[in-house]
């Protein structure tokens, strides 16, 4: 940290005014709190009043926020510009600061300290705009920049971290001095350098960066500082609550993201970025950031709703002792709905809450509600508030099986956004085979024309595919249609019939499945995802019979459905019955789905850790094996389609048995 000051008393910059200055940051602040309440115009208006290092990053957040929602191309460029001008601004006023004796000085950060935290986020932003732009040498100039926030945060935490610790060691309470000293803080890193646009020598810079990494291990603040009351140790001033609730903000997302992450690519890049994710902790430090009333506290509480609500919802071993409501990492059910309802009441009008309530509907397996709740919540301002709240819609019809309307949804999503048209014109033509299987008896007229539709939208989207990128690299779900689709189309020139004959197992279930719908159907919701497994809805079912790649998707759709039904016996038959008996390299091959014998393992893990808290089941026993099958499924060895999807999943499920295992003394 000292490398960052260090040349304040030979600065020659203008004097700062600390009043002035925090009026900006007010200012902006309510800015960005009247964006996410959907009064984007006002939003807009206050933040092109001045040019002060908070109006730039304001500028750059709504922007980021913009092209995070919608993940557009040209909104991500936008926002990487706006953001480029915000750090270099909020370095420069980060000097101005240590020189001005007029600035801001807090009792407990050092002169400039806010300035520093502006241009961590700019930086962060900046990062997570690099690597989801496509581009492999954005990617890693992205990693470059999200290594100096990480350090540059890391070390605002470590100088918090030693005033708690002498703050509340004290007898009376009280430092002697301002603010703790910076001379022997470790972390230098790259924040000793100003912002550039030069990344010339960035390779060599990470690679020689790889031997001190070790010696870079993350602050700890030490649990029994973690919630206490900020104004009882003097977090008090407006400037040092934003600080403290912006560091904690984005060191808690950094911890978590990063947490969930086993993709090898990324985690080798994490890995030269010298980065560590530690998901209670992130959590933790995110309830923290979400206690404030300012916009730091409400892009907190988004955040960990769409962890519990989005990514821990996704994922089916979760926490089951006691204290599972209490387990931050997990789903604390009860505090997630005070912090929903504390923030409706907030920002009433705003869109965000109103989708985090119908996620929330969903976890709960009550999607009429969720519908209800979305199809409200259509007319956002902001697009790409709509854009998502559409995708949200989108994938909750699916679920329950509201074709017409799924259909028409996923068209519209289509027309809203360009993030993955393959993805939405594939599911289009999933709903119309499920409607055209509904009629294919009864109705052959009306079904010759959904088949029509159904053949029409299927072919419009592997064409579509690799339109976007992140590293360079398609979509995983554009990988997976493309794959999908060529092998029906091999099916037609092979058995000369259509193309929606040629499919078997029901595409939209296996939809479903990898969307994690499964975990929110209600019993009647989970009959009808059976229903639609069923053989004797497929063209030509006989010809499946002998298909192991097609009775392998067939067999893990069916155990899934059946375990979250209960029916473990049923699911468990499948799974050794279908898949399980069969050497693992049978289910690779050309355009084979090779995905179905590692989520059959972690189907297993699934209904052995249902299983442990059974009437007589050997609890240790049942723990253990589901840890056996889940590190099975971890280390599976190598890539296979979708296999990012089970990461997550993966991780979480791990997380969770090894925790379950230290309650146990296991």
């Amino acid at each position: 940290m000292s490398r960052w000051f260090r040349s304040a008393a030979t600065s020659k910059a203008p004097a700062m005014v600390a009043e002035e200055e925090d009026a900006h940051l007010q200012q902006v602040e309510h800015a960005l709190l009247q964006l996410l309440n959907d009064d984007i115009a006002e939003a807009d208006r206050i933040l092109k009043q001045h040019n002060s290092s908070y109006h730039h990053l304001g500028r750059g957040i709504s922007n980021f926020i913009a092209s995070m929602l919608g993940v557009e191309k040209e909104l991500l460029k936008d926002a990487a510009t706006t953001l480029q001008l915000a750090e270099n601004k909020t370095w420069e006023d980060m000097k101005k600061a240590q020189a001005s004796p007029a600035a801001y000085k807090s009792p407990i950060y050092p002169p400039g300290t806010e300035y520093l935290l502006c241009y961590a986020i700019s930086q962060l932003t900046s990062a997570i705009c690099a690597v989801l732009s496509g581009s492999v040498t954005e990617a890693v100039k992205g990693f470059y920049k999200l290594r100096k926030a990480y350090l540059t945060l890391d070390g605002i935490m470590e100088i918090e971290s030693n005033y708690l610790k002498k703050r509340t060691g004290s007898k009376d309470g009280s430092l002697t001095s301002p603010a703790v000293p910076l001379g022997h803080a470790p972390r230098q890193g790259f924040a000793n350098s100003p912002p550039s646009s030069s990344h010339e020598n960035l390779t060599s810079d990470l690679e020689s960066d790889i031997e001190n990494l070790s010696l870079h291990n993350p602050t700890r603040v030490e649990s029994k500082l973690l919630d206490i009351d900020p104004a009882s140790v003097g977090v008090t001033s407006h400037t040092d609550i934003f600080i403290h609730s912006g560091t904690r903000l984005c060191y808690g997302i950094l911890l978590v993201v990063f947490s969930m992450i086993e993709n090898p690519l990324f985690n080798r890049i994490l890995y030269i970025v010298g980065f560590k994710g530690d998901r209670e902790r992130g959590t933790r430090y995110l309830w923290q950031a979400a206690r404030f009333n300012n916009f730091n506290s409400a892009i907190a509480g988004i955040t960990l709703l769409g962890y519990y609500n989005g990514l821990v919802g996704f994922c089916d071993i979760l926490p089951t002792d006691p204290g599972a409501d209490d387990d931050l990492a997990g789903y604390p059910r009860a505090k997630c709905k005070i912090l929903l309802t504390d923030m409706r009441k907030r920002y009433p009008d705003s869109r965000l809450w109103k989708m985090e309530e119908a996620r929330m509907h969903a976890y709960n397996r009550n999607l009429a509600a969720a519908v209800k709740i979305l199809a409200d919540n259509s007319d956002s301002n902001m697009k790409q508030i709509a854009v998502i709240n559409m995708f949200e819609m989108s994938l909750t019809t699916m679920f329950i099986h509201d074709y017409e309307l799924c259909a028409r949804s996923w068209i519209q999503c289509s027309e809203l956004s360009s993030w993955s048209p393959t993805l939405y014109a594939y599911l289009v033509g999933a709903a119309y085979v499920e409607m055209y299987r509904n009629l294919r008896e009864s109705d052959p007229t009306t079904a010759a024309q959904y088949k029509e539709k159904a053949t029409e939208y299927i072919r419009k989207g592997p064409p579509m595919a690799g339109r976007q990128k992140v590293m360079s690299r398609d979509l995983p779900f554009d990988t997976y249609i493309v794959r999908k689709v060529a092998k029906w189309e091999e099916r037609v020139k092979m058995w000369q019939v259509d193309l929606v004959d040629a499919i078997g197992v029901s595409p939209l279930a296996e939809m479903i499945f990898f969307w994690g719908g499964l975990k929110k159907q209600d019993v009647a919701l989970l009959e009808k995802t059976l229903d639609i497994l069923k053989w004797e809805r497929v063209s030509h079912a006989e010809k499946f019979k002998d298909d192991l790649d097609e009775m392998a998707i067939h067999a893990v759709l069916n155990a899934a459905v059946l375990r979250n039904l209960e029916r473990r016996d049923e699911a468990r038959d499948f799974l050794t019955g279908k898949i399980l008996n069969h050497d693992r390299n049978e289910f690779k091959g050309h355009l084979k789905d090779d995905w179905t014998c590692p989520n059959a393992h972690f189907e297993m893990a699934c209904l052995v850790w249902k299983e442990k808290d059974l009437d007589g089941a050997d609890h240790a026993a049942k723990v253990n094996e589901c840890f056996e099958w889940l590190e099975k499924t971890q280390k599976w060895g190598e890539e296979y389609v979708l296999n990012s999807r089970m990461s997550v999943k993966v991780s979480t499920a791990l997380n969770t048995v090894k925790r379950h295992k230290k309650i146990m003394g296991m």
